[in-house]
């Protein structure tokens, strides 16, 4: 397949102290993309797709509340949305330009990621996004706007899907994608496989497990045999069970799921994540199925490490020279 990445510098969230605040590494983004070039001997270059402006209010209202977008002038919201209670005291024009406009430039890589993807049947990859945890109205979980239901929406406004195009969306993030769920849940053409564990934020998923076979809880400290057990028999079913052949698949390749991990507690190690990674985009591209990838979660210091090894197997579905 077509293969792509799509990556902006202006990912990163430069707040200084945040690191004190919140374990979640605010520079992962160019950290990844710094440790690619390494890998691919700079050939990252060649597959680099770049977004040059945040994406644009009006496709946030695809799926956002007037009223929420212009609630995060306030500092106060947007420090509980994030988690981070001191961020209430700092000016919201540091606010806006230092963590929201990079998570707008990242949702914008998500929508360069799945236009490329649908027009060139490719599996492309953002090294960014995957804010599953937004919903219309309110943020949590670490996540303002959310960015796949914003893509989702504004692909079909613009016809790149059809209304009932078939969505996958694969989501291994160790948290469940309440957000996600919530803005697309009830839409019977998206459907959605979610490993998660259960005993961390946001908790069991409420519906029951016969009717909502895909959701997935996992136990804290579940390790490889496990989870990539659950994985290798839930995933052909998940697509299996789908009317139709995925239009798109999207898969929410969180990095959380590390063992030692502070915030996703369950205990995958770096092989297991890279074994998953390769289970999901070798069954997808295997199957032809055009396939944004977004990188989520993922709170310790072997994150971007994880992200740019998944951003190497994406570039040599391209075959681009390494």
């Amino acid at each position: 397949m077509n293969a792509a990445l799509v990556y902006s510098p202006d990912y990163d969230i430069s707040l200084p102290g945040l690191d004190w605040l919140h374990p979640f590494d605010g520079r992962k983004f160019s950290r990844a993309w710094a440790r690619l070039g390494k890998l691919s001997h700079g050939a990252c270059e060649q597959a680099l797709l770049r977004p040059q402006a945040p994406i644009a209010i009006k496709d946030l209202l695809r799926v956002h509340s007037r009223e929420y977008l212009d609630s995060l002038s306030s500092s106060n919201v947007v420090a509980k949305a994030l988690e981070v209670g001191a961020l209430a005291w700092l000016p919201s024009s540091v606010i806006q330009r230092r963590i929201l406009g990079p998570m707008r430039m990242a949702c914008a890589g998500t929508l360069l990621a799945m236009r490329h993807a649908l027009q060139q049947q490719a599996v492309t990859m953002n090294l960014g996004g995957g804010f599953h945890h937004a919903f219309r109205d309110h943020g949590e979980g670490f996540c303002i706007y959310a960015d796949v239901a914003a893509a989702l929406a504004t692909v079909r406004a613009d016809g790149l899907l059809a209304p009932d195009g078939p969505v996958a969306i694969v989501d291994l993030d160790a948290h469940r994608g309440n957000g996600v769920w919530d803005l697309c849940g009830g839409d019977p053409s998206v459907h959605v496989l979610d490993l998660y564990n259960a005993q961390v934020y946001p908790g069991l998923f409420p519906g029951s497990i016969e009717e909502f076979p895909f959701q997935i809880p996992l136990k804290a400290r579940t390790s490889d045999d496990a989870y990539l057990a659950t994985l290798r028999e839930e995933l052909p079913s998940f697509l299996g069970s789908m009317p139709r052949k995925p239009a798109l698949a999207i898969y929410n390749a969180g990095t959380d799921v590390l063992a030692g991990d502070p915030v996703g507690r369950l205990a995958v190690s770096a092989e297991g994540v890279e074994t998953r990674d390769a289970m999901v985009l070798d069954t997808l591209s295997g199957q032809g199925i055009p396939t944004v990838i977004v990188t989520s979660g993922g709170y310790s210091s072997k994150s971007h490490e994880l992200i740019a090894q998944l951003a190497h197997r994406v570039m040599q579905l391209q075959q681009v020279p390494a």
